[in-house]
């Protein structure tokens, strides 16, 4: 073999050790590649499926939350507790008097007025808003202070409307006090309504209410068209045990009797100089314009607030 010949025999060797390498690495790199996109893809499905695992049960909890409304028992929104037990049946609350001439004025200026309600499930505390409502507070500081309302029960559980009734002289929603109290509704319809713990003014149709109140023991559906006049500061869970108790024919709206009524011991007046402050301070709302009165709507037939 010629020198020529040598040269270009091992120039193609060298050549195609060269391109032996080159598609070596090319199938190195594909290789690479295809490792790559199988990784990503994988990792990609696995995001995909824990992104959509996360939504549906999102999803899942979202349908299983009811949306409260009118018609929801808002009492399921809260922790739920046990139903008191009264320490004490209710007994005769005896012959309550009636007073056709209205309460005397019994609010001092510059006191601020709380009421210790005492019960067979136990006390609770509500702070009085004379400024807001001055003529019902006035009544019901009057009515508690001659010992009006020592013996009678909260003779209604409205669950629809989370609401203990009582104040009702015979413990019948048809009792009349002998006389009316004006609507004052500034502080309901500031607060948008009725909330875990308020005092309102029951009645049966516009300024007639009388001595009947009614304690919210969750979130209410009411429209603020009764007087609130107080607001629970001690005693929630006491408030609570009592709207627990069952009716005597469950889930009838036609039967709000509670199987055992819990009755209002005693009632007592404490007087504190100032005013509440914080989310109790008095709440300043315009005075209405005049308009023509309206014509008296028909009377309800009992005086209670109805959802």
């Amino acid at each position: 073999m010629s020198g020529k010949q040598h040269k270009r025999e091992v120039k193609r060797a060298r050549d195609a050790a060269r391109e032996a390498a080159r598609r070596k690495e090319r199938q190195r790199n594909l290789y690479t590649v295809l490792v790559v996109a199988a990784v990503l893809l994988a990792g990609g499905a696995i995001i995909a499926t824990t992104l959509i695992g996360e939504r549906n049960a999102e999803l899942a909890a979202a349908s299983a939350t009811p949306t409260l409304g009118p018609e929801t028992d808002t009492a399921a929104a809260l922790p739920p507790v046990d139903p008191c037990v009264p320490d004490s049946p209710p007994g005769d609350p005896g012959d309550k008097p009636t007073f056709p001439g209205g309460p005397d004025q019994v609010l001092d200026d510059g006191e601020n007025y709380r009421a210790v309600v005492e019960t067979t499930c136990g006390r609770m505390v509500f702070q009085l808003l004379e400024d807001d409502a001055p003529e019902t507070v006035n009544s019901f500081v009057f009515l508690a202070e001659q010992g009006f309302y020592d013996g009678l029960s909260l003779f209604r559980n409205s669950t629809g409307i989370q609401i203990l009734q009582g104040g009702a002289g015979t413990n019948e929603n048809t009792f009349d006090i002998g006389y009316e109290l004006p609507d004052e509704l500034g502080r309901a319809q500031a607060e948008g309504g009725y909330g875990p713990g308020a005092l309102a003014l029951a009645k049966g149709g516009p300024d007639s209410g009388g001595s009947q109140f009614f304690l919210v023991y969750g979130d209410s559906p009411l429209p603020p068209e009764y007087t609130l006049f107080g607001q629970l500061v001690e005693g929630l869970d006491v408030l609570r045990s009592i709207g627990a108790v069952a009716n005597e024919v469950p889930d009838d709206p036609a039967n709000e009797v509670p199987s055992t009524p819990v009755t209002i011991e005693s009632i007592t007046i404490e007087r504190v100089e100032g005013e509440p402050a914080g989310p109790l301070a008095p709440v300043d709302t315009p005075a209405p314009e005049a308009t023509a009165p309206a014509p008296a709507p028909a009377p309800a037939p009992t005086p209670v607030p109805t959802p």
